[in-house]
């Protein structure tokens, strides 16, 4: 079968078409590839309360992530490449050929907001609830040699001892 790049117009498209339809367009910018979805089962209804505490967990999990990537990312005091736990985070999302280092922060993220990768040890996530302080994370980056070394993401990262 014929490999087809598609044209920029295409690679644009996101979310639903046609009104009323459950069909939509989802768009991998890092592979170029798009895939047509179907909603099967559409949510009906305000959203229970099980489902308003995830919400509420996801959010703060993504606040921590932002905070951590906010701390490490290249900066003037971080370098032009960033933290050396940055630059771990970007070369685990490369082997594990994912687009985006927030999902290698997400991975390897505990309920604190430190983030543990496998071999460069804990760095703090420098995330502050709005009950703390209210300073929004400015976040701090502490070394320790604690790192697990052993874990992978679904087998593609090699075993380290």
């Amino acid at each position: 079968m014929a490999r087809i790049t598609p044209i920029d117009v295409i690679k644009g498209i996101s979310g639903k078409y046609g009104n009323g339809s459950s069909d939509y367009f989802a768009t991998n910018t890092s592979s170029n590839r798009i895939h047509l979805a179907k909603y099967l089962n559409k949510p009906t209804g305000p959203a229970t309360e099980m489902q308003l505490a995830q919400m509420e967990a996801f959010g703060t999990k993504q606040k921590m992530a932002a905070a951590w990537l906010r701390a490490n990312r290249p900066s003037e005091e971080n370098g032009p490449k960033g933290t050396e736990a940055y630059q771990e985070a970007q070369s685990l999302k490369k082997l594990a050929r994912l687009s985006n280092v927030r999902q290698i922060v997400l991975k390897y993220m505990d309920e604190e907001g430190n983030v543990t990768l496998p071999a460069s040890g804990t760095t703090s996530g420098g995330y502050v609830p709005p009950s703390d302080s209210g300073s929004g994370g400015s976040g701090n980056q502490g070394g320790s040699d604690s790192g697990s070394g052993t874990e992978g993401i679904g087998g593609e990262l090699p075993n380290e001892e």
